[in-house]
């Protein structure tokens, strides 16, 4: 029996026959299965099913990136006002990150803007565990900019702090190009 054969046969049957416990599958013409999920869709098809009706239900949910732009741009804009990031200086010291105080006020005062526009699921920040980082206000930092399409590149560049020469760490963000 070919494809057309078959397809006749479910017309056929489903005009007068409303049973079904008989499985039906359209076989090939190189006498292969069709998978479920392209049964159904022939099924509906040929038996006059609106298959629209299916495709509705595959329609793609919006994540939080596409529907809160603004907003999470909005909060990169502050933050960089608060650390002394700008197009000019794009880098700052872990430490003097570290010491900021205003920026540490920023978080706390912000935290549910920063999960209302974030998918913060996976975020150390927000964690149980300190090994993964809770509480860590640094990492937090870095995981709102990488969610925003920044780069942070990690550099050891000689300084002095306190009167103190030794290496320290230079996080330098840079937006990624779309």
């Amino acid at each position: 029996m070919n494809k057309i054969e078959e397809i006749n046969k479910i017309d056929n049957d489903s005009q007068g026959n409303t049973s079904n416990s008989d499985t039906q599958y359209i076989i090939s013409s190189d006498e292969e299965i069709i998978s479920g999920a392209h049964q159904i869709l022939i099924n509906n098809k040929y038996l006059g099913c609106n298959v629209n009706e299916n495709v509705k239900r595959m329609k793609k949910r919006s994540t939080k990136k596409e529907l809160y732009e603004k907003e999470r741009e909005e909060i990169i804009k502050e933050l960089n006002e608060i650390i002394g990031i700008n197009e000019i200086n794009n880098g700052i010291f872990l430490c003097e990150l570290e010491k900021n105080e205003k920026m540490k006020e920023y978080i706390k005062n912000n935290i549910k803007r920063i999960r209302k526009y974030h998918k913060t699921g996976t975020w150390g920040y927000f964690s149980n565990d300190l090994l993964k980082g809770k509480g860590n206000e640094i990492g937090l930092i870095r995981t709102l900019y990488i969610d925003n399409d920044y780069d942070i590149l990690s550099k050891l560049k000689m300084n002095n702090f306190d009167n103190i020469k030794k290496q320290y760490t230079q996080l330098i963000f840079y937006k990624k190009q779309k």
